[in-house]
């Protein structure tokens, strides 16, 4: 029985709004990853993206780790010349917590570096103090691919 259906109400909460099947769970999926809502930008003028943030999300980190899960996905599709490290800082005791900064930093390509706080911020706010430091382009909706089946086999049957 390695194949079993799974009531809607047993499905994780990944799985929730995607589509049952497979193949159309995989594309709902890459349709989330190349348009995630005011994420989709070029960074023309920025050589490094360094994200700091607690692995837990109390004090404020929520914001940088929904930043990095669902806008920095997107990001790194648009841009994958574009190098992003992130690190995740565990710290055990609740002095330590308080002292993690959670901090953006955007390392441009003529040497300059410029920080944003992350700390108690929406990731939709760093998202667009982001935008706004870099002075990003925003991709037209013509040029973000959109996934499908049918896409997929009129490509196959190019080929």
């Amino acid at each position: 029985m390695p194949y079993q259906k799974l009531a809607d109400s047993a499905r994780p909460l990944f799985l929730k709004g995607l589509p049952k099947s497979r193949y159309e769970r995989q594309f709902a999926h890459l349709n989330i990853l190349a348009n995630y809502k005011d994420s989709a930008y070029k960074f023309d003028n920025v050589g490094k993206l360094q994200l700091i943030f607690k692995k837990m999300n109390a004090y404020g980190h929520m914001g940088a780790r929904k930043f990095w899960t669902t806008n920095l996905r997107t990001i790194c599709f648009h841009n994958p010349q574009l190098p992003i490290e992130v690190q995740r800082v565990d710290c055990p005791t609740k002095e330590e917590q308080l002292k993690c900064p959670s901090i953006l930093k955007v390392y441009f390509k003529d040497g300059k570096t410029k920080k944003i706080d992350c700390k108690n911020k929406q990731h939709d706010d760093i998202m667009k103090e982001l935008v706004q430091l870099t002075h990003a382009v925003k991709i037209p909706e013509s040029e973000i691919p959109i996934f499908s089946r049918r896409s997929y086999e009129e490509r196959i049957a190019k080929d």
